[in-house]
């Protein structure tokens, strides 16, 4: 997405390098950077990313140094909060209040900077330096040359400040305040270095990559607040009513913006229009927020993270039960299938953490099942970046199918997203279209017969004698079903153990407190179900129904006593495949569980 929108800015030619300082003056005016920085210390970048100086975007951090450091009350005494409507360089003050307009004019900027800790000007600055550098994560440089050359042009700063000194805002030594201001000024940064900076302030003042707490939580709302409304200069009202992001810009073409919760954004262009911000920069942050819904006041619910779980097919399967040939396949590629399961209100937060999961893990997967079933809203950003995933994951030879949102809302949400996506009513039937897929892809479909699945082949009595099959087939009816046919249903009398000759069924219960019913598995051809009521004789707990026309042979509880009597030997090895079938679906359960408590 950045380098879509670098490539849509870099044809804007408007403006011009700053010249009032001739070593910026220097700065090759096709130079543009974006980056985006995330609360978990994830940066993405596109474009140049050559280093700069700061200049005013330093303004917002020294404020939140100067909070930090002297309280609010001691700097509101210096320093407002107003917005001016005029130029940052403007000679003026508040003719109500004797003070400085606001920190982010050069006014309020050059009095903010006496307000950091330090007994002396030089520990002064260095608690700038060093401040400035943990915002950015790294120690920062301080470019010489543009110090000396603001140093040397900078007479209307001085004049600024010898009003500041009329009005009883600056001490005597002007000169020395007016020198440490520039030299903030002329601290050297990245576009990374500012997303990261803007990243640490919509982090309630941790620095996301480092971890470390830059400044206390409870002064980031004043300096965002100013930022809004003063950190455009003259644009401010214009910016936030387009972008909706606390920003700040500077005249080397610096653009830092913060999105409280969510993350930082930076973008780099020396061209700069009238007002002193960065054309390119300016069109860059407008795209980015408008792509991906990222204005302050838009009223959605953004900060919670949605990634509830991510786990493989090897660890749960579909609830269909397989042949022992596709069995094989199956357990040896299940883990080309992976299920990523998201609950909540999604935003930028948690999608973009899946995604990023997703696109790094070093195991691809042939097929991706997005379970939505418990997602409960879909902002702009998180329906931007799925469809993003979905592109991304099938020019990789993924295919990807969602488990769609209960809520209707939602639901609606994402078919329009994901349009011409395959889609699910549960996770279940979206594992068993996955395997289907996978057995296909290896060829396992094309040597499975469709004619009748005698009980010689039939997987619960694969490996018996033909005299032991003979006797128990010898004991069985046939029963045949129409679609749609109920085999039995909850409640009803265990009438014995089924083995699916053709055609397939579905096993399913009723779901308290919610209307329908839920799979629990289905069986097809050459599979059997019901062992339990040879085993205990109690009513039915489930519903069978046949999903196709199925023909199944019937071993009755009658039957199966019978056959005790008739071949004892026959019955007790059906009984031993009974038992070893129970206790494979019962450890295949406990695996799963315990793959998904650990997922």
């Amino acid at each position: 997405m950045l380098d879509e929108v670098l490539t849509s800015v870099r044809t804007l030619d408007a403006g011009a390098v700053a010249d009032y300082i001739p070593e910026l003056a220097k700065a090759d005016p096709a130079t543009t950077g974006l980056a985006l920085a995330t609360l978990d210390g994830q940066v993405y970048a596109a474009g140049d990313h050559v280093p700069f100086t700061i200049q005013s975007v330093s303004k917002p951090f020294v404020y939140a140094l100067a909070l930090a450091d002297s309280g609010a009350d001691a700097v509101l005494a210096r320093v407002g909060a107003e917005p001016t409507g005029d130029p940052f360089n403007t000679i003026s003050l508040d003719d109500i209040s004797g003070r400085a307009f606001n920190p982010m004019v050069n006014a309020g900027a050059i009095v903010t900077a006496t307000l950091v800790a330090g007994d002396t000007r030089d520990e002064q600055f260095e608690r700038i330096h060093a401040g400035l550098s943990a915002f950015a994560g790294r120690r920062l440089d301080v470019d010489e040359d543009v110090y000396v050359s603001e140093r040397d042009t900078g007479d209307r700063n001085r004049a600024i400040a010898y009003l500041m000194r009329s009005a009883g805002l600056l001490d005597e030594d002007v000169d020395r305040q007016v020198e440490m201001y520039f030299r903030q000024c002329s601290i050297v940064v990245t576009a990374r270095d500012l997303a990261v900076m803007a990243a640490t302030l919509a982090n309630a003042g941790i620095n996301p990559v480092t971890g470390d707490q830059v400044v206390p939580p409870d002064v980031v709302a004043p300096v965002l607040t100013v930022m809004s409304t003063c950190g455009m200069y003259d644009y401010a009202g214009e910016w936030l009513y387009r972008v909706g992001l606390p920003a700040k810009s500077g005249v080397s073409g610096a653009v830092a913006a913060a999105l409280p919760g969510q993350l930082g954004l930076a973008a780099h262009s020396p061209q700069l229009d009238p007002r002193g911000n960065s054309v390119r920069g300016v069109a860059a942050c407008e795209q980015i927020s408008a792509r991906l819904g990222l204005h302050l006041l838009k009223p959605t619910e953004r900060t919670r993270a949605g990634m509830r779980r991510s786990y493989r097919g090897d660890s749960a399967a579909s609830k269909r039960s397989r042949r022992q040939a596709e069995e094989v396949v199956l357990g040896a590629q299940r883990h080309s299938i992976a299920v990523h399961e998201l609950v909540g209100d999604l935003g930028f937060v948690g999608v973009e953490a899946m995604v990023r999961g997703i696109l790094s893990t070093s195991v691809p997967a042939r097929w991706r099942v997005l379970d939505l079933g418990r997602v409960t809203r879909l902002d702009q950003s998180a329906r931007f970046l799925l469809a993003g995933l979905v592109e991304q994951q099938a020019e990789q030879g993924c295919d990807m199918v969602v488990v769609e949102p209960r809520a209707p809302e939602p639901r609606n949400a994402v078919r329009a997203a994901l349009e011409g996506l395959q889609r699910f009513g549960d996770v279940d039937t979206a594992l068993e279209w996955c395997e289907t897929r996978l057995l296909r892809a290896n060829g396992v479909d094309e040597v499975i017969d469709d004619d009748l699945v005698p009980l010689a082949r039939q997987d619960l009595l694969l490996g018996l004698d033909e005299a032991t099959v003979a006797a128990i087939a010898a004991h069985t009816t046939t029963k045949v079903f129409t679609a749609g046919a109920i085999l039995f249903d909850e409640g009803d009398p265990a009438d014995g153990l089924y083995f699916v000759g053709a055609g397939q069924v579905v096993a399913e219960v009723r779901v308290r407190g919610r209307r329908g019913w839920r799979r629990l598995a289905s069986t097809a051809a050459g599979s059997s179900f019901g062992e339990l009521a040879l085993v205990d004789g109690r009513p039915r707990s489930t519903r069978i129904a046949a999903i196709e026309p199925t023909l199944c042979y019937v071993l009755s509880p009658e039957s199966f006593a019978a056959l005790h009597d008739a071949a004892p030997s026959a019955h007790a090895h059906l009984s031993l495949a009974i038992a070893r079938s129970i206790s494979q679906r019962l450890r295949r359960s406990t695996a799963e569980l315990a793959a998904l408590e650990d997922a």
